[in-house]
Parts: structure tokens; sequence; C-alpha cells
């Protein structure tokens, strides 16, 4: 059997699969996908109508207008060609050496680069799906800023399919390279490199920030494009998809067409470099993943199992004010997490981010000691802590039920209740965010030097929606399991991942309207910014905020506590 007839075999067995589910969602879940399909519009209109306006009013800046435009373009489609990289580094890596389906993939008569070959195609499909949903508005709105013709999107989108095969073949190979060959002593040399770059960086970034604040247009404007050059190396698939986009905005057609086959070509290409990889490189990684140890040494080699607890789990469980049973939930969720690189690893690089955000507000070039400013900023801060949030829920704490898979059986006989699980789950996972959003929106608070009233208002705000979007991704993924499944980015994929998204992005625009309401009746006042502030307005939009959590929050958990108590929960397995 070749290669191309195996992959062909796979694919057509996975796409009668999908077709299946495709079908018994639109007859079983009609409802759901009206929503969904609504929503994917509204969305669509939004995004259009928002793009457009920002690049016209980029476009019209005199003299640097055309040339920052072009400049976002190379800039973005060089962060979706990294995004790209990573997730499906991420799915197809999961899919490779993480799934049981491999196990048995693996044994069967099939060349091992057709599997390989199949993984990273499925994966792209899984990662990129989102990615072309988040460009087509993009898309049509740089067409009607170019003012381009109906063959502008013919000549754009083959670019992008093939941009995105790129990325896709490229996460298989450093994947591969990466089980192959890493050991644990290059992490440590690794780590030590990276910081020293990141040292040397900070005098380059500081020269800038002090650029940006003398107010020379020039100057900064030349820092800019200086620091942005790289997005536009000659040799990135992404800045061939720019040159594709200005061509084919321009009316260039045969430029457009050229890069399209240059992209085509590499795209060939990076499929062929695939399975050569894949004949030589995959089975030895994939066999040194299944045959490694725990990695137990000669002093571990006999663990020592403690009839009693220690007096440090005595005293947490003492503070915590938790049964034994209940205290061992919650240290095996916590050592899932740590044994998990792939999710602590993401949220690291997530609350990192934040934390360099929120650390350098002060510098953003604003005038922060004007009313408006200070509110404007200090809410779209709040802002971007809720949607980040919405991102963690819905990728790792809506899957949580449904990655038990099999053994949910083992925790239906525990001494726990299933709903007892669920509250457990639910206490352990919004805490620990809380805690955690709570001191970025203080760090925040402090970099603008908010008053503490404000600060606290914050932190109560971030603390409330926090525990609200876990209780909703937590409830709905008890609501719609998928047992079946145990790769997370399918079971966030489906339709109660996307119904989870909906509702929480729902729920961060109203939350985020009613906290706007007393700022923005003060500004209408024109009063003292912080002086005359009436407490009052504060707590009834904090009150507004609870009404909304226990809509958004309270209501899908009691019908996830109340489907978890019967039994019946536990035939799909």
């Amino acid at each position: 059997m070749t290669v191309a007839h195996a992959t062909t075999l796979l694919a057509h067995a996975h796409w009668r699969v999908l077709l299946h589910k495709v079908r018994f969602g639109l007859r079983e879940n009609r409802l759901l996908c009206a929503t969904v399909g609504t929503f994917l519009l509204l969305y669509g209109l939004g995004a259009y109508f928002l793009v457009r306006q920002g690049l016209d009013f980029v476009k019209r800046l005199p003299l640097v207008g055309p040339l920052l435009t072009e400049r976002m373009v190379f800039l973005l489609f060089f962060f979706f060609f990294i995004m790209l990289i990573i997730s499906n580094a991420t799915i197809t890596g999961m899919g490779l050496f993480r799934r049981r389906e491999m196990e048995w993939q693996i044994a069967l008569p099939l060349p091992p680069r057709s599997l390989v070959l199949w993984k990273t195609l499925e994966g792209m499909l899984l990662a990129s799906w989102g990615l072309l949903l988040l460009s087509t508005p993009i898309l049509l709105a740089l067409a009607r800023v170019y003012e381009a013709s109906g063959a502008f999107m013919l000549a754009v989108v083959p670019a992008l399919l093939s941009l995105v095969t790129i990325a896709a073949n490229l996460s298989t190979w450093l994947l591969i390279a990466l089980v192959r060959w890493s050991r644990r002593w290059m992490w440590k040399p690794l780590a030590l490199l990276l910081l020293v770059l990141l040292v040397r960086t900070l005098p380059v970034w500081q020269s800038s920030i002090e650029t940006f604040h003398s107010g020379d247009l020039t100057a900064s404007l030349n820092q800019i494009l200086q620091h942005t050059e790289i997005c536009m190396h000659p040799l990135l698939p992404s800045s061939w998809v720019a040159e594709t986009i200005q061509a084919a905005g321009r009316g260039i057609q045969e430029r457009a067409v050229f890069f399209n086959l240059v992209l085509l070509a590499h795209a060939l290409l990076s499929i062929f470099i695939t399975t050569r990889i894949a004949g030589s490189l995959f089975y030895p990684a994939w066999n040194r993943v299944m045959s490694a140890a725990p990695g137990l040494d000669s002093k571990s080699a006999r663990p020592a199992f403690r009839a009693r607890p220690g007096w440090l789990s005595v005293g947490l469980r003492l503070v915590l004010a938790l049964d034994r049973a209940s205290y061992a939930l919650m240290v095996k969720e916590a050592r899932t997490f740590v044994r998990e690189p792939v999710q602590w690893g993401q949220t690291a690089v997530i609350f990192g981010l934040l934390l360099i955000y929120s650390m350098n507000l002060r510098k953003m070039g604003y005038d922060l000691n004007s009313p408006f400013w200070i509110t404007l900023v200090s809410h779209l801060n709040l802002l971007v802590c809720c949607l980040a949030l919405s991102t963690l829920t819905t990728r790792f704490i809506y899957p949580q039920f449904s990655l038990e898979g099999k053994r949910m059986w083992i925790l239906g006989l525990s001494p726990l209740p299933l709903h007892r699980v669920l509250g457990l789950k639910l206490r352990l996972s919004a805490s620990v965010l809380a805690v955690i959003m709570m001191a970025l929106v203080i760090v925040s608070g402090l970099s603008l030097a908010l008053p503490w009233r404000r600060i606290l208002f914050f932190s109560a705000s971030i603390a409330m929606m926090s525990y609200g979007m876990t209780s909703l991704a937590l409830s709905l993924g008890a609501l719609v399991p998928n047992f079946r499944e145990s790769n997370p980015a399918r079971i966030v994929s489906g339709f109660g991942g996307t119904v989870c998204l909906i509702a929480s992005f729902v729920y961060i625009v109203g939350g985020s309207a009613v906290l706007v309401a007393p700022s923005w009746q003060h500004l209408r006042q024109e009063a003292s910014v912080w002086m005359g502030y009436d407490w009052r307005l504060e707590l009834l939009s904090l009150a507004g905020l609870a009404v909304l959590t226990l809509v958004f929050g309270g209501l899908p958990y009691f019908f996830a506590k109340k489907r978890t108590k019967n039994l019946e929960y536990l035939r799909d397995l």
C-alpha cells in the first residue's frame, strides 16, 4: 500500500465519521447550530466593520498611512504564522504521541509516513479553522480599503491555504526532532540562553520607550519600522502571503500569481519533506516515548508509602476545611495539572504576557493624568484580563469532565458523589484563577496609580467574573460531555466548546457594560476624578455584575449539579 493510498484511506474514514457527527448535530441540536451560526455571522459583520474603520483611519494618515498599512499586513500574517506553528505542534503532538488511538493505528499494516502525514493534516484542520474564520472579515476589509475587484479573494485564499500547509508541516518537523533528540539537560542551557537574550534586549526597549516619550514623531516611526523589519524577511512564507495581498489589492495580477506559485511549491515541498522525515525519524521517536520509564533512580526505586499524611497535608486540609476524600481529589487535580506541560506551559505564557503588560501600562504614552484616559485604560485593562480568562476557561476548564473519560466510573464509586466532584473542581479552579487575576489587576492598578478604592472595585469585579466564567465552562463541560475523545482541542472545537466561548463573550460584554456605567456617569458630570465619586454607583454596578454571574454561572451550575446526581450520567461511558 502506497503512502498516498493509505493517507487517502485514513482521510476517507475520518471524513465519514465527521459527516456522521455533523448530521447528528444538525438533526439533534438545531437550536444550538442556529445559535452558533448566528453568532459567527454577527462576529463576521462586526469584525469587518471594525477592521475596515481602523484601516481607513490608518490609511488616511498623511505621508505614513500607506506605509503603516503595508507594515500592519506583514506583521499580522507574521504572527498568524507563528501562532499556527505553535498550535499545530500542540495538536499534532497530542495526536502522534499522546492518544491511545495511535497505539492501535501503528500496529496496522500502514506505513508510518501515511500516519504522520494524516496526523499533520488533521492537526492543520483543527488548528487552522479558527484562523480562517478570523482572517475572512480582515481580508474582506482589506479588499474594501484597497478597492480591489472580486479577483482579490481568488488570489488571496490559495495563498492562505498554502501558508497553513507550510506551518503545519514545519511544526511536525520541529515536533519529531524535539521528541527524537531532546534531553533533559538541554533545557537549562536553553533557558539560560533565552534569559541572556532577554537581558540584552532590555537596553533596546528602554531606548525605544525614551524615543516614544520624546515626542519626536519621525524618530518614533523609525523605531516602529526598525523593530518590525523581521516580519518582512523575504524568506518568510508570511511575507509571501502579504506580498500576494499587496499585489492583488493593487491589481498587479502577475505578481500575485507569482507569489501564489511560490507558496504552492513550498507547500508541496513541505509535504514531501514530512513524508521523508516520518519514514526515518517517526518510529524511533514514537518508540522512545512509549518505552520511557517513569524515571525512578536508585534513591527512589522503592518509594516510601506513608501510613499517615504528613503535617503539611494535615495543616493544609484543616485550613481549607476539607475532609480526606475531598482533599485527595484536590491533590489529584493539582498533580494532573502539574504533569501536563501543555496546560501549565500555555497558562504560564498567557499570565506572563499579562504581567509584563500590566507592569508597563504607565509607559503607553497617553496622558494618564487625564480622567478620560485613566478611565479608558483601566477598563480596557479589565477587558483584556477577562478575555484572557475566557480563553483559559474554555481551553482548560471546559474539557475537564470529558478528559476523565472511562475513568469517570472510578469517581462514581468513590466516597465523593459526582455533584461534589463538580463543586470541588469549581472551587479549586475558580479560586486559583481569581487569585491570579486579582494579582494582575492590583499590579495594573498600582502601575496606573489608581486609588485603592478603584483597585478594590476592579479586584472584586475580576473575582466575580473568574467564578462566573469558570462555573460556566465547567458546567457546560459536565452538561455536554464527550467521554470518547481524549484530545482537549477536539473537545473544545465541538458544539459545547463553541457555546461556552459564545456565552463567555456575551457575559464579558454585559459585565463590562455594567461596570463602566459608574465611570461614564462620573465623566459626564465633569467632576473631579476620584474625590466626588459616588461609591453607591460602584456598589450598584457590582450588584448588577453579581446578577449576571448568577445567570451565566449559577444557572448552568445548578443544571449540571442536578444532572450529575443522576446515575444515568455514566451510561455514555
